[in-house]
Protein backbone atom coordinates (compact mmCIF):
# COMPACT_ATOMS: atom_id res chain seq x y z
CA UNK A 1 0.00 0.00 0.00
CA UNK A 2 1.38 3.20 -1.11
CA UNK A 3 1.21 6.29 1.41
CA UNK A 4 1.37 9.41 0.37
CA UNK A 5 2.03 12.69 1.58
CA UNK A 6 -0.99 13.95 2.10
CA UNK A 7 -2.40 10.73 3.20
CA UNK A 8 0.14 11.01 5.87
CA UNK A 9 -0.75 15.10 6.60
CA UNK A 10 -4.85 13.96 6.74
CA UNK A 11 -4.56 10.57 9.20
CA UNK A 12 -2.46 13.43 11.26
CA UNK A 13 -5.02 15.94 10.79
CA UNK A 14 -8.17 13.60 11.99
CA UNK A 15 -6.42 12.52 14.98
CA UNK A 16 -5.78 15.93 16.34
CA UNK A 17 -9.10 17.06 15.50
CA UNK A 18 -10.55 13.64 17.08
CA UNK A 19 -8.09 14.59 20.43
CA UNK A 20 -9.40 18.40 20.34
CA UNK A 21 -13.23 16.71 20.24
CA UNK A 22 -12.58 14.73 22.67
CA UNK A 23 -11.43 16.87 25.13
CA UNK A 24 -13.85 19.67 23.77
CA UNK A 25 -16.56 17.05 25.05
CA UNK A 26 -15.14 16.42 28.50
CA UNK A 27 -14.75 20.44 29.14
CA UNK A 28 -18.21 20.64 28.21
CA UNK A 29 -19.15 18.11 30.94
CA UNK A 30 -17.50 19.27 33.66
CA UNK A 31 -18.76 23.24 32.44
CA UNK A 32 -22.42 21.59 32.98
CA UNK A 33 -21.70 18.85 36.12
CA UNK A 34 -23.59 16.46 33.84
CA UNK A 35 -22.57 13.15 31.56
CA UNK A 36 -25.31 13.30 29.48
CA UNK A 37 -25.03 16.52 27.91
CA UNK A 38 -26.70 15.79 24.79
CA UNK A 39 -28.57 12.44 24.00
CA UNK A 40 -25.86 10.80 21.76
CA UNK A 41 -23.70 11.00 25.08
CA UNK A 42 -25.72 7.97 26.40
CA UNK A 43 -29.06 7.40 24.48
CA UNK A 44 -30.64 4.87 26.88
CA UNK A 45 -29.48 7.13 30.40
CA UNK A 46 -31.16 10.19 28.53
CA UNK A 47 -34.53 8.07 27.53
CA UNK A 48 -34.68 7.14 31.81
CA UNK A 49 -34.27 10.53 32.57
CA UNK A 50 -36.76 11.88 30.51
CA UNK A 51 -39.31 9.61 32.34
CA UNK A 52 -38.05 10.70 35.42
CA UNK A 53 -38.27 14.32 34.71
CA UNK A 54 -41.81 13.88 33.50
CA UNK A 55 -42.55 12.38 36.35
CA UNK A 56 -40.88 15.21 38.29
CA UNK A 57 -43.08 17.59 36.55
CA UNK A 58 -46.17 15.75 37.64
CA UNK A 59 -45.32 15.13 41.37
CA UNK A 60 -44.88 19.32 41.35
CA UNK A 61 -48.38 19.45 39.98
CA UNK A 62 -49.96 17.26 42.97
CA UNK A 63 -47.42 18.89 44.88
CA UNK A 64 -48.79 22.36 44.28
CA UNK A 65 -52.33 21.09 43.93
CA UNK A 66 -52.00 19.85 47.56
CA UNK A 67 -50.65 23.13 48.80
CA UNK A 68 -53.97 24.94 47.18
CA UNK A 69 -56.26 22.40 48.81
CA UNK A 70 -54.14 22.42 52.26
CA UNK A 71 -54.85 26.34 52.93
CA UNK A 72 -57.99 26.48 51.52
CA UNK A 73 -59.34 23.27 53.85
CA UNK A 74 -56.89 24.90 56.76
CA UNK A 75 -59.35 28.16 56.11
CA UNK A 76 -62.11 26.53 56.19
CA UNK A 77 -61.21 24.60 59.26
CA UNK A 78 -60.80 28.08 61.25
CA UNK A 79 -63.94 29.59 59.98
CA UNK A 80 -65.88 27.01 60.98
CA UNK A 81 -63.95 26.84 64.45
CA UNK A 82 -65.18 30.47 64.59
CA UNK A 83 -68.65 29.17 63.44
CA UNK A 84 -68.48 26.70 66.72
CA UNK A 85 -67.87 29.47 68.99
CA UNK A 86 -70.24 31.50 67.62
CA UNK A 87 -73.41 28.83 68.29
CA UNK A 88 -71.89 28.46 71.69
CA UNK A 89 -72.36 32.28 72.53
CA UNK A 90 -75.80 32.18 70.44
CA UNK A 91 -77.49 29.40 72.57
CA UNK A 92 -76.00 31.54 75.97
CA UNK A 93 -78.09 34.09 74.88
CA UNK A 94 -81.01 32.47 74.20
CA UNK A 95 -81.31 30.94 77.29
CA UNK A 96 -80.57 34.25 78.66
CA UNK A 97 -83.56 35.60 76.81
CA UNK A 98 -85.98 32.83 78.33
CA UNK A 99 -85.70 34.33 81.73
CA UNK A 100 -88.48 34.93 82.86
CA UNK A 101 -87.97 38.15 85.20
CA UNK A 102 -87.13 39.97 81.48
CA UNK A 103 -88.94 42.52 80.53
CA UNK A 104 -89.95 43.14 76.91
CA UNK A 105 -87.09 45.44 76.80
CA UNK A 106 -84.49 42.83 78.19
CA UNK A 107 -85.74 40.48 75.40
CA UNK A 108 -85.32 43.17 72.78
CA UNK A 109 -81.47 43.45 74.01
CA UNK A 110 -80.61 40.30 73.66
CA UNK A 111 -82.56 39.79 70.32
CA UNK A 112 -80.50 42.60 69.16
CA UNK A 113 -76.86 40.92 70.25
CA UNK A 114 -78.08 37.60 68.67
CA UNK A 115 -78.56 39.46 64.98
CA UNK A 116 -75.03 40.77 65.90
CA UNK A 117 -74.18 37.15 66.20
CA UNK A 118 -76.51 36.60 62.87
CA UNK A 119 -75.04 38.89 60.84
CA UNK A 120 -71.32 37.63 62.13
CA UNK A 121 -72.73 34.14 61.01
CA UNK A 122 -73.32 35.50 57.80
CA UNK A 123 -70.05 36.87 56.98
CA UNK A 124 -68.46 33.42 58.08
CA UNK A 125 -71.13 31.72 55.49
CA UNK A 126 -69.57 34.01 52.60
CA UNK A 127 -66.02 34.04 53.81
CA UNK A 128 -63.82 33.54 50.75
CA UNK A 129 -60.19 31.42 50.08
CA UNK A 130 -56.79 32.66 49.38
CA UNK A 131 -57.75 32.74 45.64
CA UNK A 132 -60.85 34.64 46.34
CA UNK A 133 -63.38 32.06 46.04
CA UNK A 134 -66.21 31.32 47.91
CA UNK A 135 -65.72 28.40 50.33
CA UNK A 136 -69.43 27.37 51.12
CA UNK A 137 -70.84 27.53 47.30
CA UNK A 138 -69.74 24.27 46.39
CA UNK A 139 -68.32 24.03 42.70
CA UNK A 140 -69.83 28.00 41.80
CA UNK A 141 -67.01 29.08 43.74
CA UNK A 142 -67.52 32.89 42.27
CA UNK A 143 -71.17 32.65 43.43
CA UNK A 144 -72.04 34.57 46.55
CA UNK A 145 -73.41 31.51 48.53
CA UNK A 146 -75.99 33.71 51.08
CA UNK A 147 -77.47 36.93 50.29
CA UNK A 148 -80.29 39.26 52.05
CA UNK A 149 -83.04 40.52 50.70
CA UNK A 150 -84.52 43.46 51.56
CA UNK A 151 -85.75 42.26 54.73
CA UNK A 152 -82.67 41.74 55.99
CA UNK A 153 -83.38 38.26 55.73
CA UNK A 154 -80.71 35.72 54.57
CA UNK A 155 -82.35 34.37 50.99
CA UNK A 156 -82.29 30.56 49.25
CA UNK A 157 -78.46 29.26 49.01
CA UNK A 158 -77.24 30.23 45.75
CA UNK A 159 -75.07 28.00 45.35
CA UNK A 160 -74.63 24.33 44.12
CA UNK A 161 -74.23 20.35 46.43
CA UNK A 162 -71.20 20.10 43.53
CA UNK A 163 -68.00 18.72 44.66
CA UNK A 164 -65.26 21.14 43.49
CA UNK A 165 -62.25 18.89 43.11
CA UNK A 166 -58.50 19.30 42.82
CA UNK A 167 -56.22 16.03 41.80
CA UNK A 168 -53.49 16.01 44.89
CA UNK A 169 -52.29 12.55 43.80
CA UNK A 170 -51.72 10.12 40.83
CA UNK A 171 -55.25 8.05 42.41
CA UNK A 172 -57.02 10.78 44.80
CA UNK A 173 -59.08 13.58 43.40
CA UNK A 174 -59.88 15.87 46.70
CA UNK A 175 -63.21 17.86 47.06
CA UNK A 176 -61.68 21.09 48.96
CA UNK A 177 -65.24 23.23 48.65
CA UNK A 178 -68.44 22.41 50.85
CA UNK A 179 -71.97 23.11 50.08
CA UNK A 180 -73.28 25.91 52.07
CA UNK A 181 -76.58 24.34 52.50
CA UNK A 182 -75.11 21.16 54.10
CA UNK A 183 -72.45 23.42 56.06
CA UNK A 184 -75.19 25.86 57.69
CA UNK A 185 -78.20 22.99 57.89
CA UNK A 186 -80.08 22.00 61.26
CA UNK A 187 -81.01 18.16 60.66
CA UNK A 188 -84.49 16.88 61.17
CA UNK A 189 -85.01 15.23 64.57
CA UNK A 190 -87.94 14.08 66.39
CA UNK A 191 -90.76 16.77 65.42
CA UNK A 192 -88.56 19.45 64.57
CA UNK A 193 -88.12 19.63 60.33
CA UNK A 194 -84.73 20.12 58.88
CA UNK A 195 -84.25 23.82 58.67
CA UNK A 196 -80.76 26.03 58.63
CA UNK A 197 -79.47 28.09 61.20
CA UNK A 198 -80.23 31.69 59.79
CA UNK A 199 -83.76 30.60 59.93
CA UNK A 200 -83.30 29.37 63.24
CA UNK A 201 -81.84 33.01 64.31
CA UNK A 202 -84.92 35.14 62.89
CA UNK A 203 -87.29 32.61 64.47
CA UNK A 204 -85.53 33.60 67.82
CA UNK A 205 -85.17 37.42 66.57
CA UNK A 206 -88.58 37.52 65.95
CA UNK A 207 -89.94 35.88 69.40
CA UNK A 208 -87.63 38.05 71.73
CA UNK A 209 -88.69 40.70 69.81
CA UNK A 210 -92.18 40.50 70.23
CA UNK A 211 -94.20 41.87 73.28
CA UNK A 212 -95.47 39.06 75.87
CA UNK A 213 -98.75 38.67 77.03
CA UNK A 214 -99.89 36.27 79.23
CA UNK A 215 -101.40 34.64 75.98
CA UNK A 216 -98.29 34.22 74.02
CA UNK A 217 -95.55 33.75 76.97
CA UNK A 218 -96.14 29.64 76.19
CA UNK A 219 -95.24 30.17 72.64
CA UNK A 220 -91.94 32.22 73.45
CA UNK A 221 -91.05 29.46 75.83
CA UNK A 222 -91.57 26.58 73.04
CA UNK A 223 -89.72 28.52 70.25
CA UNK A 224 -86.70 29.12 72.71
CA UNK A 225 -87.00 25.62 73.51
CA UNK A 226 -86.95 24.43 69.91
CA UNK A 227 -84.53 27.40 69.14
CA UNK A 228 -81.99 25.62 71.33
CA UNK A 229 -82.22 21.90 69.92
CA UNK A 230 -81.84 23.51 66.65
CA UNK A 231 -78.45 24.98 67.90
CA UNK A 232 -77.49 22.20 69.19
CA UNK A 233 -78.35 19.89 65.86
CA UNK A 234 -76.56 22.80 64.22
CA UNK A 235 -73.71 22.54 66.33
CA UNK A 236 -73.05 18.98 65.95
CA UNK A 237 -73.54 19.67 62.04
CA UNK A 238 -70.83 22.52 62.20
CA UNK A 239 -68.83 19.81 63.90
CA UNK A 240 -69.38 17.14 61.89
CA UNK A 241 -68.15 19.16 58.93
CA UNK A 242 -64.82 20.26 60.37
CA UNK A 243 -63.92 16.57 61.54
CA UNK A 244 -64.50 15.48 57.86
CA UNK A 245 -61.97 18.42 57.08
CA UNK A 246 -59.45 17.59 59.57
CA UNK A 247 -59.63 13.82 57.88
CA UNK A 248 -58.77 15.50 54.84
CA UNK A 249 -55.87 17.87 56.19
CA UNK A 250 -54.61 14.60 57.44
CA UNK A 251 -54.55 12.87 54.18
CA UNK A 252 -52.69 15.84 52.35
CA UNK A 253 -50.12 15.51 55.14
CA UNK A 254 -49.75 11.69 54.50
CA UNK A 255 -49.68 12.57 50.68
CA UNK A 256 -47.24 15.34 51.27
CA UNK A 257 -44.48 12.63 52.87
CA UNK A 258 -45.08 10.19 50.12
CA UNK A 259 -45.04 12.71 47.42
CA UNK A 260 -41.37 14.40 49.13
CA UNK A 261 -40.32 10.62 49.38
CA UNK A 262 -40.87 10.47 45.34
CA UNK A 263 -39.56 13.70 44.54
CA UNK A 264 -36.20 12.53 46.68
CA UNK A 265 -36.42 9.09 44.74
CA UNK A 266 -36.56 11.25 41.49
CA UNK A 267 -33.67 13.65 42.26
CA UNK A 268 -31.26 10.30 43.41
CA UNK A 269 -31.86 8.86 40.11
CA UNK A 270 -31.56 11.74 37.90
CA UNK A 271 -28.28 12.26 39.90
CA UNK A 272 -27.10 8.67 39.20
CA UNK A 273 -28.42 8.81 35.46
CA UNK A 274 -26.99 12.37 34.57
CA UNK A 275 -24.60 13.78 36.74
CA UNK A 276 -20.65 13.40 36.43
CA UNK A 277 -18.08 11.85 38.20
CA UNK A 278 -15.65 15.23 38.15
CA UNK A 279 -13.02 12.49 39.48
CA UNK A 280 -13.48 10.65 36.49
CA UNK A 281 -13.79 13.25 34.09
CA UNK A 282 -10.69 15.17 35.58
CA UNK A 283 -8.51 12.28 34.71
CA UNK A 284 -9.94 11.72 31.18
CA UNK A 285 -9.40 15.28 30.61
CA UNK A 286 -5.38 15.40 31.71
CA UNK A 287 -4.97 11.56 29.24
CA UNK A 288 -7.10 14.01 26.79
CA UNK A 289 -4.70 17.13 26.88
CA UNK A 290 -1.69 14.60 27.01
CA UNK A 291 -3.09 12.99 23.53
CA UNK A 292 -3.82 16.31 22.61
CA UNK A 293 -0.22 17.67 23.28
CA UNK A 294 1.15 14.29 21.18
CA UNK A 295 -1.49 14.76 18.06
CA UNK A 296 -0.44 18.22 17.59
CA UNK A 297 3.22 16.64 17.61
CA UNK A 298 2.96 14.49 15.15
CA UNK A 299 1.05 17.13 13.29
CA UNK A 300 3.28 19.53 13.05
CA UNK A 301 6.55 16.67 12.34
CA UNK A 302 3.99 15.59 9.46
CA UNK A 303 4.49 19.22 7.75
CA UNK A 304 7.40 18.80 7.64
CA UNK A 305 7.85 15.67 5.98
CA UNK A 306 7.51 15.18 2.80
CA UNK A 307 8.49 11.65 0.55
CA UNK A 308 11.20 13.80 -1.26
CA UNK A 309 13.10 13.74 2.04
CA UNK A 310 12.96 10.44 2.20
CA UNK A 311 14.53 9.43 -1.25
CA UNK A 312 18.49 9.37 -0.84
Amino acid sequence: MRISTSMMFERSQNAMQSRQSDLSKVGEQMASGKRVVSPSDDPRAASQALVVKQDQAIQEQYSNSRTTATNTLSLQENTLGSMSDLLTSAKGLVIKGGNGTYTDSDRASVATELEGLYNQMLGLANSRDSSGQYMFSGSKGDVKPFETGENGMVETYAGDAQPLNLQVDASRSMNVNAAGSDVFKVPAKGGDAESDLFKVFEGAIAALRTPQTSENQDELRATLDQTNRQIDRGSDNVLSVRSSIGSKLNELDVLDDIGMTRTISNTNTLSDLQDLDYAEAISRYTLGQIGLEASQKMFMQTQQTSLFSLIR
